[in-house]
């Protein structure tokens, strides 16, 4: 039995129809998503994470991003094995933004072979993560079986700058300044003042204080300001003579005019080891 052209067609464009409604574009999903229907919004999003345009699966992700819930997490980690870069930064940013933590090892896991967007989008999502993330990814940096992914880390770690530097600094313990050299050098690349913040609290802890100063000294201008703020909080304590010196060897190895007026008040403290540490500041200060 033939069927009719018209109810063939009327029967296709139905199919259609159907289709159509059940089937959420781009636009309905970040609609849903402004209209306070996230859960509908998601159920959107995890289907557009396969479509074909790296674009629609950017903005999905990023809708994702923005709900934020677990479900959401769940969604951003798993956008983190999409084939583009562009929706694998918007998932790393996402992850960065709710601070998800089931997120962290699958982050670090990609980083070996990320695309240097997704590069630059890890540092500032790891930073965001606090101590719980860094702490590893500097474990990572540090690790001899990490060496031939050493330079992806250090490159992280520069994006991530300063907020990096107690979990670099905690590295330094029980090796000498020659196995550090790496470490130091990444710190000074840094060139961040929040550095030196950072790392002058551990001038107190003396298996490591003679190798942080000799750090802060190659900071150069950015150490400066730091190192003048720290001494005002020992130089007036005589008991301990150690963590004061220090400072002062940090300033007269930065050679910094704007130490003079410190220094010069401490000409007359009453520890020969001082008076003798701020004549040799002054000196690679003025020169004289």
């Amino acid at each position: 039995m033939k069927i009719p052209i018209r109810i063939l067609l009327a029967a296709i464009a139905f199919l259609f129809i159907g289709i159509g409604g059940c089937t959420k574009t781009i636009e309905d999903a970040e609609s849903l998503y402004r209209n306070g229907q996230e859960e509908e919004a998601l159920d959107a999003v995890e289907k557009l994470m396969e479509h074909e345009d790296p674009k629609v699966r950017q903005r999905a992700v990023r809708i994702a991003g923005k709900v934020g819930n677990d479900r959401a997490g769940k969604l951003l980690v798993l956008a983190l094995r999409d084939a583009s870069p562009v929706v694998q930064a918007e998932a790393v940013r996402g992850l960065g933004a709710n601070v998800y933590e089931p997120g962290i090892q699958p982050l670090l896991e990609m980083l070996p072979k990320a695309d240097p967007d997704v590069i630059q989008a890890a540092g500032g999502a790891l930073a965001s993560y606090g101590a719980a993330a860094l702490d590893k990814l500097v474990q990572l940096y540090t690790t001899p079986s990490q060496k031939s992914n050493r330079g992806v880390y250090r490159q992280v770690l520069l994006q991530v700058g300063a907020p990096a530097s107690e979990a670099l600094i905690a590295t330094l313990k029980g090796r000498s300044f020659f196995e550090n050299r790496d470490t130091f050098m990444l710190l000074k690349q840094m060139r961040n003042p929040k550095v030196a913040t950072l790392m002058l609290p551990y001038l107190e802890d003396e298996e490591v204080a003679g190798q942080v100063a000799e750090a802060i000294g190659r900071l150069g201008r950015m150490g400066v300001s730091p190192t003048l703020d720290s001494i005002k909080g020992y130089k007036n304590d005589p008991a301990d003579v150690r963590v004061l010196e220090l400072h002062i060897r940090i300033l007269g190895k930065l050679k910094d005019v704007r130490a003079a007026e410190t220094l010069e008040a401490l000409a007359t403290h009453p520890s020969e080891r001082i008076r003798d540490a701020v004549d040799r500041a002054l000196f690679q200060i003025r020169g004289y």
